[in-house]
């Protein structure tokens, strides 16, 4: 399991503790944990998203390179 799917499930649990709560403050507190478990989740996302990119273009340059070094050309690093 994720750590951005187990950020949501811990969203959902806030958000269903909510239930029968009567005290406002009570309840306001565990709608902002919710909140923050999603915002945790979406950051964990996007990080993921962000670390794939680099990751991706990170394998490709070597490909790159030798594919030029393969067919006698030099490369300027501009890839």
């Amino acid at each position: 399991m994720t750590s951005e799917s187990q950020y949501r499930r811990f969203a959902v649990a806030s958000l269903k503790s909510t239930e029968g709560v009567t005290d406002l403050s009570n309840k306001v507190g565990l709608l902002i944990r919710a909140e923050a478990w999603l915002d945790l989740a979406e950051q964990t996302t996007q990080r993921v998203d962000n670390d794939g990119g680099e990751a991706r273009r990170i394998m490709e340059q070597p490909l790159k390179r030798a594919s030029f070094q393969g067919q006698g050309l030099r490369s300027n690093g501009g890839f």
